[in-house]
């Protein structure tokens, strides 16, 4: 399998005269679940924002293998998952399939009880369900890369340990960033770590990391200090 590599670096964002980003950065790389830790209102969907090219900024280099890639056709080799609605109130669960050109059978396979929710418009659906549907189309998708802002949100709680391994399954052959406030979660899907703290991104390499960055207490292994 050839690999591939997608950086996002030196992303400014500013709001006003707040400064969300000075230094934002990310990287993902087939084969490898990164994970994007962070305080709410650190600027995590800043940056995806940024790299899809769905927020104005100051700044963003973002390159695959080494090429700069123009934010106007990133969709053809990065999918998106926001932290809000994916699918259109109204639209069916199978036009949002064919849309994404994934087959919704396929995804059946790995979810039966959809197979009677195929004319059902999403806004129909429960929050758990609208939102396992959004993880099966993004990551089902034609992509090198899948982004995944806040996956585990509404996801009942039976179906986590389906996500997380389809996120490796799906991992194999593609490069894939979440970022999600379930910590427990997060930290047992992923291959490495970063924390956005003060506007920059850095590297965790040890839970004292998180601590520095204030993402997690001292006294406390697991638990955010903060989301």
């Amino acid at each position: 399998m050839d690999k591939h590599k997608l950086i996002v670096d030196s992303v400014v964002v500013r709001f006003g005269q707040k400064t969300v980003l000075s230094g934002g950065y990310i990287t993902a790389e087939t084969g490898v679940v990164t994970g994007l830790l962070g305080r709410n209102g650190a600027g995590k969907s800043c940056l995806f924002r940024a790299l899809m090219g769905g927020l104005k900024v100051e700044n963003v280099m973002v390159s695959i293998d080494g090429k700069p890639v123009d934010r106007r056709v990133i969709g053809r080799s990065v999918k998106y998952l926001p932290q809000g609605r994916l699918i259109p109130a109204g639209m069916t669960l199978h036009r949002a399939f064919d849309f994404y050109g994934v087959n919704y059978w396929a995804f059946v396979n790995q979810a039966p009880k959809f197979s009677r929710l195929y004319d059902s418009p999403v806004d129909e659906l429960s929050g758990g369900e609208a939102r396992l549907a959004e993880l099966f189309l993004v990551l089902l998708s034609d992509a090198l890369f899948y982004i995944l802002d806040e996956p585990f949100t509404q996801v009942d709680p039976v179906n986590i340990d389906q996500v997380k391994a389809l996120i490796r399954q799906r991992s194999r052959d593609h490069g894939i960033i979440i970022t999600d406030h379930n910590y427990d979660a997060i930290s047992t899907v992923t291959d490495n770590l970063f924390v956005i703290a003060d506007g920059y991104t850095s590297p965790v390499r040890s839970r004292e990391d998180l601590v520095r960055h204030g993402y997690l207490r001292a006294e406390d292994p697991l638990a955010p200090a903060s989301v």
